[in-house]
This record gives structure tokens, C-alpha cells and sequence, in this order.
């Protein structure tokens, strides 16, 4: 083998040079003192590999140093390793407890439908609290400080998703006298005020450890309604945020509207020769078809806070 060679040739070669360096410094004698020492040949295979004319020395070493390329994984017969496999996801001891509040979506077809899909992950416990027509901003017709407060006694959720804002577009009556005088909707202090309640809320809904998926209230038909929503939908965004890693805020705008803002007339995904309404007459509240479809985008974001895999997609 070549990389057996390589010493041999170098020591070979030394050794030529240096006797031929000993010759040419060497005190010339005369021919009947001086006794010629032995000169041990090289290896004719050493010999035969370096080409006249060129320098022994320099050839011997590009024999040495020069080395053939690595022979490919092909030419040994040998397949490329797999990757490594990919973490899986920790899946609970128990399942987890997922709490769903809220006004009329949550009441009503939204709440039901997504409901029923987190109840069916068999690694997900969903229960679920919805007053119509309730909010915020109305503690004298439903007090969700309390009922909040209730709901995360009764169940201990892991992760609590609040559908509420769309009634909240009204001035904000308080409970109690000593909790504050009555904020009219166009005051300029509203926000303010809102945003208080809103971090009362967030603060009772987390008080026993659960994070919070807020969902934002979907682009609205009427002119005048959406004009609040705007205000609304920006006070939830900034309470969330303000919660750090314990708050997810989901804008459901892009779910229903298109790149340019105008709001979607069909449920997305389906075929023209079925296309489905997304929204009733009103433009506000959702079909039938518009409300799986909306529970299905929740029910989505859901499993991704959890870390859980959509197990009907496994399936199919």
C-alpha cells in the first residue's frame, strides 16, 4: 500500500543526499590511501518511481504528502445515516383543562362546536361558561369578575380562551359605588377604563396558574360597530401582551377578511360549486358554516399553545 511506502522513500532519499554531501565536503585523498566506503543501493521499486532529471528529494516527498481522495459512501457499499429523529412533544400525565368564557359566541354556536373538538383530543378536558349579550363593561347585567372567578375554583384550568369584546362597546357601568363613577363610551378616558377591566379579569383568570388564548372579536359588517371593535380589539392586544409568556392575544381579522382588508363572503377553502356563507345577513353573526369554521381556526391555536398534535389529522 501506498501510505506504507511513504517512510521508506524518505529514508531512502535522506540517505542519498547525505552520503552525496558527505563526498563533496569530504578532505580529497589519494587513490591508495582512501578505501571507498559501501554505498547501499537504493530500492529499485524507489528507484524506478523517481524520473531522471528531477530532484530526488522533492520527488519523495510529493509521494509522501500526496493522498488519495476518501472513496465515496457508493464505492463502500454504504447508505448515508438517517437523520436524527425529532423530539417528540411531552404529553400530560392528565389531560389538560382547558376553560372556554364568553359572551354570545362562546354561548352559542362557536362555543358549542369548539367545545365538542377539545373535548374529543383525548389529552384535553374542555369545559366551557358563555353568557349572550354579556361583556366588560356591564358587571350590573353579568359580573364575570365573579363568575371568572367561579369557573377557575370549579375546573383549575391549564389554559383559559376568552371570546368576549363584542358587547363591550357601551359605557362602562360599575358594580359598586366606590368602584368608580360611570365612563360613557365616547369619553376620553374609556380605554383607560376598559383596560382596567380587562386586567381585573386577566388577574382572576390566571390566579390559580392558567395561561390565556384571548381571541380577538372578528372584523365586523357594520361601519359603526367595527369603528369600536378597533378600539376594543387594541386594549385586549396590549392587556395579553402585557401578560408575557402566560398570554397568547389571536387577531381573527385575517380569518375572515381578505389581503385588503374587505370581509370574506364564503367560508375559505371551499370549492365554488360549494361555497358556503360565512357570515348571516347581518354581516356580524355566523352561520352555521361560518361558525366550524371559526371554532376550527380557535381549535388550531389551542393545540398549539398545548404542544398537542391534531389527532384526527394523525388519523387521516
Amino acid at each position: 500500500m501506498r501510505s506504507g511506502l511513504g517512510p521508506v522513500v524518505g529514508i531512502c532519499a535522506m540517505c542519498v543526499l547525505t552520503a552525496a554531501c558527505d563526498r563533496s565536503d569530504a578532505t580529497p585523498t589519494s587513490p591508495s590511501s582512501a578505501t571507498p566506503a559501501p554505498v547501499t543501493p537504493a530500492a529499485p521499486a524507489e528507484i524506478s518511481a523517481t524520473k531522471p532529471g528531477l530532484d530526488t528529494a522533492v520527488h519523495a516527498s510529493a509521494v509522501v504528502t500526496k493522498a488519495d481522495p476518501p472513496p465515496a459512501t457508493e464505492e463502500l457499499g454504504l447508505e448515508d445515516p438517517p437523520p436524527p429523529p425529532l423530539a417528540e412533544a411531552t404529553l400530560p400525565v392528565e389531560p389538560y383543562s382547558v376553560l372556554i368564557v364568553g359572551g354570545s359566541l362562546a354561548a352559542t354556536g362557536v362555543g358549542a362546536l369548539l367545545e365538542r373538538e377539545l373535548d374529543a383530543h383525548p389529552h384535553i378536558e374542555a369545559h366551557r361558561k358563555g353568557k349572550s349579550a354579556s361583556g366588560l363593561s356591564r358587571p350590573d347585567f353579568f359580573d364575570w369578575m365573579a363568575e371568572g372567578k367561579r369557573q377557575v375554583d370549579l375546573h383549575h384550568p391549564d389554559l383559559v380562551i376568552v371570546i368576549l369584546g363584542g358587547n363591550d362597546g357601551q359605557d362602562i357601568v360599575r358594580l359598586r359605588a366606590d368602584d368608580g363613577p360611570r365612563v360613557p363610551w365616547k369619553d376620553d378616558g374609556w380605554a383607560d377604563a376598559y383596560r382596567e377591566q380587562v386586567d381585573g379579569f386577566l388577574a382572576t383568570l390566571t390566579s390559580d396558574g392558567a395561561e390565556v388564548l384571548w381571541v380577538g372579536p372578528p372584523a365586523m359588517g357594520m361601519t359603526s360597530l367595527e369603528q369600536k371593535m378597533r378600539v376594543i380589539r387594541d386594549v385586549h392586544e396590549n392587556a395579553v401582551e402585557a401578560l408575557g409568556a402566560k398570554g397568547i392575544f389571536l387577531d381573527t381579522v385575517p380569518l375572515v377578511s381578505d389581503i385588503e382588508g374587505n370581509l370574506l363572503s364564503d367560508v375559505p377553502g371551499t370549492a365554488a360549486s360549494k361555497a358556503q356563507k360565512l357570515r348571516s345577513e347581518d354581516r356580524i353573526h355566523f352561520t352555521m358554516a361560518g361558525s366550524e369554521y371559526f371554532a376550527a381556526q380557535i381549535g388550531a391555536s389551542v393545540l398549539q399553545a398545548l404542544d398537542l398534535a391534531d389527532v384526527e389529522a394523525q388519523a387521516g
